[in-house]
């Protein structure tokens, strides 16, 4: 089943950061060791944290402190993106990273000489330290391909910084997108191209079914992880604060917090007329309504510089009518402040937990599913 065209043309207010440019051809592979679907357990929630190591409390000739990041690589989203000796603007810049550049992260690190004051995250790279806000963290993980794909098709998940969709199977075929680590699509056939290299078709939604993709660079996802995390909760004990103030959001079970992440809400805008525009998050309180796991999101003016075409965005739940919902986001790494066009931007990990806590649950073989009534999906309340 397909969302009507009235209902995707008012959900699709994003801002594009306009991606383009080459991959890092050299960045290294890990191969996933193939697991079957029967074999997958129930996914463990979790509450998402924010390490935080401020560099000026340490003594001057220590260094920052390093900790785990939380990927062990990166996908430059600005061009230019400066590399510098230390974690500090005031650092000398010893290269500029390119965007779409694959880079490997060492480690991260917290100071107070950065661009902001919400987002302190620098990373560790094998030249200096680059702001986090500009980086996607990715996996660079290979999946053993399917030996087939039936009529149901499958639902998949990029593992790798980024990927090429061509319009045919083959390095030949028209280069049609780039899609970007955690998004997700679904698959409807599997091909092999002259070089014996098997590529899965993708069907895009809103674009149709000639896009191709390395079979390697998708993760199936087994029908186990779209079942409902905490089913024994009933529906009148479940719902999620979103705090505008503060950037976070947080689930609650009666009134016992399960889940928090740092989010990114709906902001105010300059035109390319000089006007602003807000698309603040409606506060007040409001029922998640529908889900789909994989949105391709297209829209906005280009006179006002405010285009966008968003393919693959993963874990989308809607909770007004004007097309605000939590949903994964790959073009920004920039949480804790205002900066969406509406929409609860969450990291593509903490997106799927929502999706999946919250009420309706989703139908592994349905492209979206709807509530009956409002009253039966998830409270959310925003202030």
């Amino acid at each position: 089943m397909q969302p009507s065209n009235l209902l995707r043309s008012i959900l699709t207010r994003r801002r594009l950061l306009k991606l383009g440019g080459g991959i890092l051809a050299a960045a290294p592979f890990v191969r996933a060791v193939p697991v079957l679907a029967e074999d997958l357990g129930p996914v463990t929630p979790t509450v998402t944290t924010t390490v935080t190591v401020t560099t000026s409390a340490l003594a001057p000739d220590s260094g920052p402190v390093i900790e785990p990041a939380r990927r062990p690589f990166g996908r430059v989203i600005a061009g230019g993106l400066a590399v510098r000796e230390q974690p500090s603007l005031k650092a000398k810049v010893v290269s500029a990273l390119k965007l779409n550049e694959v880079i490997a992260i060492k480690g991260q690190t917290s100071s107070d000489e950065s661009p902001t004051t919400y987002n302190k995250i620098w990373y560790q790279t094998e030249d200096g330290y680059t702001y986090s806000a500009y980086v996607q963290p990715a996996e660079n993980t290979l999946n053993q391909p399917l030996e087939a794909v039936d009529e149901r098709g499958f639902w998949g998940e990029i593992t790798v910084p980024v990927t090429e969709a061509r319009s045919t199977p083959g390095e030949n075929g028209y280069l049609r997108y780039r899609y970007y680590y955690g998004s997700v699509f679904k698959v409807v056939a599997r091909t092999v191209d002259a070089a014996n290299v098997v590529w899965y078709q993708v069907d895009d939604e809103y674009a149709g079914k000639g896009f191709h993709v390395k079979a390697e660079h998708i993760r199936p996802i087994p029908p186990e992880e779209f079942t409902c995390l905490s089913p024994e909760v009933p529906l009148e004990q479940k719902h999620i604060e979103v705090d505008l103030a503060n950037q976070v959001a947080t689930a609650y079970e009666a009134d016992k917090p399960v889940f928090s992440a740092r989010v990114a809400t709906g902001a105010s805008f300059r035109l390319a007329d000089g006007t602003v525009q807000s698309f603040r998050t409606t506060p007040g309180e409001h029922r998640i309504f529908l889900k789909i796991p994989s949105q391709h999101m297209v829209g906005g003016s280009a006179s006002d510089g405010d285009s966008y075409d968003l393919p693959g965005i993963g874990w989308v739940s809607y909770f007004t009518g004007s097309g605000i919902a939590f949903h994964g986001t790959y073009w920004h790494n920039d949480y804790g402040k205002p900066r969406s066009h509406g929409c609860v931007n969450m990291l593509p990990e903490d997106a799927r937990w929502v999706f999946r806590w919250t009420l309706p649950s989703t139908p592994y073989e349905q492209r979206w599913t709807r509530t009956a009534k409002r009253t039966d999906g998830s409270l959310v309340k925003v202030f």
